[in-house]
């Protein structure tokens, strides 16, 4: 082994649509060494209540499922418990990070600054990536709309078929067997299809704040990203106008509308979720254009 290059996996368990994990291969290729994938877990989730619980439940479902779609691809997820820190610490010290990839989470993250803050004293190359939104640029002469919905847009980066990967130990994981509980993808893709992936009766169709409570719980793990959930309910709602189903059309807009506000919510909680339980109203600059930067919002 001459080296990891880590996959710091967050708010992103996947390997479809994987920013940090096409950069991690890409590494590999480049400057030699192994991709290593991690998912750090606080010490206080170490134990069997946590996994128990409904929250501890639905995480391990996805890690679980993570877990599989690595091991397909010949690579291990690695487990671990502390302090993200000490965890890269340990690993330079053993076996020699020579990169750490992740993507930036959904709302403000100290820890993200303290994993640049570390790799510069290590002498790491680290790299964040963006997957909620691409940033707002005060030479930017477009609305925060249009460049979200053009980053949106953008081709979706396809899963490795098969990944030059290291094993350094997995860590220790539940006891439990948690695939294919709810919280892991292939839910996750049956509630997508189920809300844009065919035709239904006018009475199953769910309101924008409703459908998106229903795929909330995914979009804050990552199991499914953003732009995959946007550009499948952007293909549907077109397809939907070309076929002349107004209200779905109209059901799948206001679903649109909700999205943008997941990326904007204080305290864990989206102002989506606040909207679901109390009134449909869009917000003013959070206008629904599918203009993809092509007109005003």
């Amino acid at each position: 082994m001459s080296g990891l290059h880590i996959i710091w996996f967050r708010e992103d368990l996947r390997v479809h649509d994987q920013a940090a994990l096409r950069a991690a291969c890409q590494a590999v290729t480049r400057d030699g060494g192994e991709v290593m994938a991690l998912y750090v877990l606080p010490k206080t989730a170490e134990n069997d209540a946590f996994a128990r619980s409904d929250r501890g439940r639905f995480l391990f479902s996805a890690l679980a499922d993570l877990r599989t779609a690595l091991a397909q691809r010949g690579a291990v997820l690695h487990l671990r418990y502390g302090d993200v820190l000490e965890v890269l610490s340990e690993l330079h010290m053993q076996h020699r990070v020579l990169s750490v990839d992740f993507h930036q989470s959904r709302l403000s993250d100290p820890m993200e600054k303290a994993v640049e803050t570390w790799s510069l004293r290590a002498g790491v190359r680290v790299r964040p990536h963006a997957q909620f939104h691409p940033g707002m640029t005060a030479q930017s002469s477009e609305s925060w709309q249009m460049l979200w919905e053009r980053f949106m847009a953008q081709p979706r980066h396809e899963a490795p078929d098969e990944l030059h990967a290291a094993n350094v130990g997995i860590g220790t994981w539940p006891r439990e067997n948690f695939e294919g509980e709810l919280g892991g993808r292939k839910s996750a893709i049956q509630t997508l299809r189920r809300l844009f992936g065919g035709t239904v009766g006018i009475k199953d169709l769910p309101s924008g704040p409703d459908a998106f409570a229903a795929l909330e719980p995914h979009l804050r793990l990552g199991v499914l990203s953003l732009r995959e959930v946007w550009q499948a309910a952007v293909s549907a709602h077109q397809h939907a106008l070309k076929s002349g189903m107004d209200i779905r059309a109209a059901s799948i807009a206001s679903f649109l509308q909700v999205l943008p506000d997941f990326i904007d919510s204080p305290n864990g909680q989206s102002r989506a979720s606040q909207r679901a339980r109390s009134t449909k109203a869009t917000k003013p600059g959070h206008q629904f254009s599918l203009g993809l930067g092509e007109s005003g919002a």
